[in-house]
């Protein structure tokens, strides 16, 4: 295989995890690598397959990680919304209720005495909608926050796998470049160590250790 085309398999997994980052770094590192495996092509082999399983598992766990963060916020969220739909449920109660009390009105025959009903049924009525008013804003309120905290946590998430993957990414693409420029001299297998500790936090970050020669 070429050093281009080894260079396009290389850079296939990491640039598909990359897409949606754009960090110009990355892209510098990536650029650099493609220059140096046409002005060194005969150290493009051997560099690509020593580098590119680090960069596949970096690319690998970073998907996964920002998989895990959307979904724990979607299952969370699931969770929360149904902690809420008892209070709705009252409230529409309340609601019917009043609204039948006043509907009641309209079934009597006498004018004066329809008139007395709405006047009494409907004072009575507007303190319970004032209320049904009132809880509503306050519950509607309590669930925005909690519904931010959650989008928070979120963002908090992802931004710690995509600095993880960021950092990572970096440093093999340094190395990398430097085994293509001559500057590193291979001489054994491949020796690399990756150590990941799953954390259902949706705020932690994935731990990983890389060895390079």
């Amino acid at each position: 295989m070429s050093s281009t085309g080894s260079l396009v398999v290389l850079l296939g997994l990491a640039v598909m995890a990359a897409a949606r980052l754009q960090i110009p770094k990355i892209q510098s590192l990536q650029h650099q690598a493609e220059v140096l495996s046409v002005q060194n092509p005969s150290n493009g082999p051997a560099c690509f397959s020593f580098y590119r399983p680090m960069l596949d598992s970096i690319a690998e766990q970073y998907e996964a990680q920002y998989n895990l963060c959307n979904s724990q916020y979607e299952d969370q969220a699931v969770i929360e919304y149904a902690k809420w739909q008892q209070p709705r449920e009252q409230l529409t109660s309340r609601g019917r209720n009043s609204c039948g009390r006043i509907d009641n009105c309209a079934s009597i025959v006498s004018a004066v005495q329809a008139f007395e009903c709405y006047a009494e049924v409907g004072s009575d009525e507007s303190k319970t909608m004032y209320g049904i008013s009132a809880n509503a804003i306050e519950m509607l309120t309590d669930m925005e926050a909690l519904y931010q905290k959650l989008i928070s946590a979120k963002d908090i998430c992802i931004n710690n796998a995509e600095r993880t993957y960021v950092e990572f990414t970096a440093t093999v693409y340094e190395a990398l470049n430097d085994c293509l420029s001559g500057k590193i001299i291979l001489t054994s297998t491949p020796k690399y160590d990756i150590t990941t500790t799953p954390d259902p936090d949706p705020t932690a970050t994935t731990d990983e250790g890389y060895t390079f020669p």
